[in-house]
């Protein structure tokens, strides 16, 4: 039996072969790419009439920030644009406890599942504790429900970044990569730069405040409100729009620092998968 060679670096028995991921960089390619998409973003967001057109890719990132958070939080919901007003909207019925009863067992079902490994079980037990905090209020489910329109914008805005910096995904990279990225920069622009514009601009605050219809509040009133009311906290629609602008860079930051340390977040996560040592 030939004896083991021993100038070969020891594998992993954990790391499929096919899951090596090394490190990204961003090179001439990826400058191209991302200075493609932030040009394209630019210019469509500058001309009226392809900001409104593109403006639909938004406000259906937002109403699916809505539905999936509606879900979570046990109130059924199906995203929708919105044809009187403008926008969109996801209507969305009572609280279902049988809705809320199925998503806890999802995460029963995901703690037996990884019951071996002790770091994933903590993850899933923290995750449960804080859906369980927000589920059980009605004031928080309302929070997270608000909130999560403008947070499904920035973080499928951010993952499109990722795909356009990495190429995974893509069936055609040399067009959907450029078109990522011209994703990933409109949508976190378009967020930031309406938020801008409830800062300086009172005609359009005094639009925003006035909602759907003279009726229906908007989303960063209906977080204000609420922390307001229950909290004890007066970060207002201005509050709540300077933070809006903050969390319009992160998902781009994440992408980033993902794509450039990406070979350890992947081997962080093949750990999370597998039993402990």
């Amino acid at each position: 039996m030939p004896a083991p060679r021993l100038d070969l670096p020891l594998r992993d028995p954990y790391v499929i072969e096919q899951e090596r991921v090394s490190d990204g960089r961003i090179g001439a390619s990826e400058w191209k790419i991302l200075g493609f998409g932030l040009a394209a973003a630019i210019v469509v967001y500058w001309l009226p009439f392809t900001r409104f057109v593109f403006s639909a890719l938004v406000t259906l990132f937002h109403e699916l920030g809505h539905a999936v958070a509606g879900w979570l939080m046990g109130y059924p919901s199906i995203p929708a644009f919105d044809f009187v007003y403008g926008g969109g909207l996801t209507p969305h019925g009572e609280f279902h406890p049988t809705t809320a009863v199925a998503i806890a067992a999802v995460f029963g079902y995901l703690g037996w599942l990884f019951r071996e490994n002790r770091k994933s079980m903590a993850i899933i037990g923290a995750l449960f504790l804080v859906w369980l905090y927000f589920v059980t209020r009605e004031w928080r489910r309302e929070i997270v429900f608000a909130a999560a329109g403008h947070l499904g914008e920035l973080i499928l805005g951010g993952i499109f970044f990722y795909k356009a910096l990495s190429g995974t995904g893509f069936r055609v990279p040399e067009i959907e990569r450029p078109l990522g990225a011209f994703i990933g920069f409109f949508v976190p622009m378009q967020t930031a730069l309406f938020a801008w514009r409830l800062l300086h601009d009172a005609a359009f605050f005094d639009w925003y405040r006035e909602g759907k219809g003279g009726a229906l509040m908007n989303d960063l009133e209906v977080v204000a409100l609420n922390l307001q009311i229950w909290l004890g906290l007066t970060p207002g629609i201005e509050g709540m729009a300077r933070w809006l602008i903050f969390f319009s860079i992160v998902p781009t930051a994440v992408a980033v620092l993902w794509y450039l340390e990406r070979s350890r977040w992947h081997r962080l996560l093949r750990a999370l998968r597998t039993a402990d040592a």
